[in-house]
């Protein structure tokens, strides 16, 4: 097969794209004609996308399902063919089908088991070249990378979501000229952070109080609690922003990653331009600063804890104050009598030592329900009241206070390391979609190549003449297939059209479907499932399986017109799975007789199974083989023992015959001379 030059492929696609257009496209509507022209700024270079094959571009502009089916619709064009020219029957299209389904078992990504479902036969040289190059280099690498656990990763490896990112409620960005606020304002910062308009250094100190971090935009000194902002970027003034879209997809990212790497340490190239990247994607999933995750759960417990604490307070010295007794000497009594103060005094003077003890107990139990460090035991005593008064009750302001602080102290240990790492991903968004598309890509890749080696599959040497011939093949759909030989248009066995005879459930149906899988999977460009292959390359394949009984006129006149595909010149091969069921077996004999005849004239391929063998050579003109897949007998249980593989120009005793010889071996009297003679008649 003659392969075209890059160059030739170029100018070809160049010439088709300057004829067509994106409407001509399956699938492309007005508004996906818009986003194609969007990514790639016009409509001739859109088509020219396809045509290359552009997977990454046209990902972006829409689904890697439509992304999949453009490239397979370009590819088609490319070189003037397209998918459903070869299979010229429906039980042809079914076993490829098939086929596809055993192949997408072995892809771990939606992506690689869409693109396996571009794949297709054809007679298309080219095509099938391209495709036997992808299928040696993919069996190479499955060959370097079995066992290494590069499976669990792959599974991992998704499309990246891109979501509206959240938006960030402790910190706000403020500016002081209305003209850095509105220039804030129109990018849409405000859907991302709040931003404030202050034209007052008190302002700017009251807006500080409401937030645990404030950014002035505008490049001028503040207030000390208040931050002048380095850069008004994204990634400086809402880091989350920019890390959110990682952080979504974090999973698919490590995954890519951590598969890449060990690609590259496979000895598979084409994964190392990514490494800057998955250095920043580990930071970004380390566990991060203790110190900070530890004020995150300070700042998320503080309220629950201290509302606890004091109604436990509340409670135990209600319990108390209720036990207790009251003891007045002379000097209290007067104190009493003299103003109500003076009661109240007096109380407070002899509960004092109940109210220290409950309000220790309570502080007590609130620091063991959280992590204080430092000054912060202090923090948390100003937040309970020292008077001796029932109901107690907290200080609120000191409880806001602390809040406060604790929301400061841990954004400030944060934001320094998100804005840094943001800066640095803040370009990165694309070769993340890279690397996740290759690695889905290589997904493709490495279940082709995961298929042909388990399956221990053997690439086809094409020939000029007509001909099909295989050694020990093997039936891709069955769980232990014995291995099948079977030649026509070689050396030893020239005839290129040939009648299988044979027992009923001795394999010549199962023949067939395996001479479909090995012309099918090898003009896909793809290995088949034999030891070695020879045969040549097709413009169309049909399949007639098996019919469910005589047909009605109308149906045998639909049949019959099926048929006339015999009359074209194009190289085929053409198999049936016992025809002569559409009609009486007279009748049935000399139409396929007719049809063999035909295909022998035009030099095509065919192999029809079929009970009528030796009625069929009686009406043939022309040179037809008849091929036996026999029954050896029977073996000492009186089961039939059959070979496989048929032998060459020889018509194979039916089944009855066989049930016939183990009905005489195992009868006895009358019954056995019965069966004698009924034996009798086939011999």
């Amino acid at each position: 097969m003659e392969k075209n030059s890059a160059g030739t492929d170029i100018l070809y696609s160049r010439l088709n794209a300057i004829r067509l257009k994106l409407k001509d496209l399956p699938g492309v509507g007005q508004r996906i004609r818009e986003r194609l022209i969007e990514q790639y700024g016009d409509e001739q270079r859109a088509v020219e996308a396809v045509l290359a094959g552009d997977l990454s571009g046209l990902a972006v502009a829409v689904s890697e399902r439509q992304a999949l089916l453009l490239i397979r619709h370009g590819r088609c064009l490319r070189h003037s063919t397209a998918p459903d020219q070869f299979l010229a029957t429906e039980e042809a299209a079914r076993v490829q089908e098939k086929l596809i389904d055993l192949l997408s078992g072995y892809a771990h990504t939606d992506f690689a088991r869409q693109k396996i479902m571009t794949l297709f036969a054809s007679g298309c040289p080219q095509i099938i070249e391209e495709n036997g190059s992808l299928a040696r280099a993919a069996a190479a690498e499955a060959e370097k990378m079995k066992g290494r656990g590069l499976e669990k990763l792959l599974k991992g490896v998704r499309p990246l979501r891109e979501r509206p990112p959240t938006r960030v409620r402790e910190r706000a960005v403020a500016a002081t000229t209305v003209e850095c606020f509105s220039a804030l304002k129109a990018r849409g910062l405000d859907r991302l952070i709040d931003v404030h308009l202050t034209e007052s250094p008190s302002e700017l100190s009251d807006l500080a109080k409401s937030y645990s971090h404030i950014s002035l935009a505008d490049g001028r000194e503040g207030p000390a609690e208040v931050e002048r902002a380095e850069s008004l970027e994204d990634w400086y003034l809402v880091p989350e922003a920019v890390l959110g879209y990682y952080k979504e997809n974090l999973e698919s990212l490590l995954a890519a990653a951590k598969a890449a790497e060990l690609l590259r340490d496979g000895g598979v190239a084409g994964f190392s331009q990514w490494k800057d990247l998955e250095g920043l994607l580990s930071r970004l999933e380390e566990s991060g600063d203790r110190e900070e995750e530890r004020l995150k759960r300070l700042s998320d417990n503080l309220n629950a804890v201290v509302k606890r604490a004091e109604a436990w307070a509340n409670e135990e010295l209600k319990q108390r104050i209720e036990r207790s007794s009251l003891t007045l000497g002379g000097s209290d009594l007067l104190l009493a009598m003299n103003a109500i103060d003076g009661v109240r005094e007096l109380l407070q003077a002899q509960m004092s030592g109940i109210f220290k003890e409950v309000i220790k107990q309570a502080l007590s139990r609130a620091a063991a329900e959280l992590e204080l460090a430092g000054s912060e035991s202090a923090r948390l005593e100003e937040i309970f009241a020292t008077e001796a008064v029932y109901p107690l009750e907290i200080e609120r302001q000191a409880l806001h206070s602390f809040q406060q602080d604790i929301r400061s102290r841990r954004e400030e240990r944060g934001l320094k390391a998100r804005r840094e790492l943001a800066r640095l991903l803040q370009d990165q968004k694309k070769a993340a979609l890279d690397q996740v598309h290759a690695l889905m890509d290589f997904d493709f890749r490495y279940a082709l190549g995961c298929f042909i080696v388990e399956k221990n599959l053997a690439f086809a040497q094409f020939a000029p003449e007509p001909c099909l011939s295989f050694n020990q093949g093997r039936h891709l759909f069955l769980d232990d297939p014995e291995p099948v030989s079977y030649a026509l248009g070689d050396g030893d066995h020239p005839e290129t059209v040939s009648l299988l005879s044979g027992v009923n459930s001795g394999g010549k149906t199962t023949l067939l479907d395996l001479i479909a899988q090995i012309v099918i999977l090898a003009h896909m460009g793809l290995p088949v499932p034999a030891a070695a292959c020879r045969l040549s390359l097709l413009e169309e394949f049909y399949y007639f399986g098996k019919s469910r009984g005589t047909l009605s006129a109308g149906a045998f006149e639909t049949a019959m017109k099926k048929f006339a595909i015999v009359e074209n010149e194009k190289r085929k091969l053409v198999i049936a799975d016992e025809l002569e069921s559409i009609t009486e077996p007279g009748a049935s004999a000399r139409i396929i007789a007719c049809i063999l005849d035909q295909l022998n004239r035009r030099r095509s391929m065919a192999v029809f199974v079929s009970h009528l063998a030796g009625e069929v050579l009686r009406y043939s003109e022309t040179a037809v083989r008849v091929d036996g897949i026999e029954a050896e007998g029977l073996d000492e249980n009186n089961n039939l023992r059959v070979s496989r593989s048929p032998r060459y120009n020889y018509l194979a005793r039916s089944t009855p015959e066989l049930i016939l010889d183990r009905l005489v071996r195992t009868a006895k009297g009358s019954e056995r001379e019965f069966y004698v003679r009924l034996l009798s008649k086939f011999r």
